[in-house]
């Protein structure tokens, strides 16, 4: 054994001492995955308080054809087609120990990409029919000549996709909410 091996190997052995006797849990040191006990309960008591699944994704679902109507009734060489499956998943963060669920919806896609001279009209339409879900917030992840990419999102999770550039597109994703037959439960 060398002067360079001791170091290595105690290194190992205070590291394997560590992460086998509880000082360190692999479980909660800094994973952003890892959520308390409170915040878990915090997220289960918020579920009840929200829109059904169903009712949410009925709503988003609407509001995805009226951005899509809207961008037409602007820019009449737009037409639209529903574009891969409709997905069920479950909740992320604290909410994915609890019963709820989220779903992205299928894609609402125009071959047509949105125009740039009516881009700030579409984007202006599709803001004012997502604001009475209160999806309001505006990120902005491209805004360049021949490409626009937005996501309008809400405090509980929702969220709308606009995008253009070879196509048009409109997706949504509910944010995460109960089954309606899970809401109807009394506890």
């Amino acid at each position: 054994m060398n002067r360079h091996t001791l170091p290595l190997l105690a290194a190992i052995a205070t590291t394997v001492t560590i992460l086998t006797t509880g000082c360190g849990d692999l479980d909660t040191m800094g994973n952003p995955y890892n959520h308390t006990d409170e915040e878990i309960a915090a997220a289960a008591a918020l579920l009840p308080t929200r829109p059904s699944l169903e009712d949410t994704e009925k709503q988003i679902t609407d509001a995805v054809v009226q951005i899509a109507n809207a961008a037409t009734t602007i820019a009449p060489e737009l037409q639209w087609e529903w574009r891969r499956q409709r997905t069920q998943s479950s909740c992320g963060g604290a909410f994915g120990k609890t019963d709820g669920l989220e779903i992205d919806l299928p894609n609402y896609v125009s071959a047509t990409p949105i125009p740039d001279a009516d881009w700030p009209r579409v984007l202006q339409a599709a803001r004012d029919i997502a604001a009475p879900l209160g999806i309001t917030q505006l990120n902005v992840r491209v805004d360049k000549p021949g490409d626009h990419d937005v996501v309008l999102t809400s405090d509980d999770g929702s969220q709308i996709h606009l995008g253009t550039q070879v196509a048009a597109l409109v997706s949504a994703r509910t944010g995460c909410r109960l089954p309606a037959q899970r809401t109807e439960q009394t506890p």
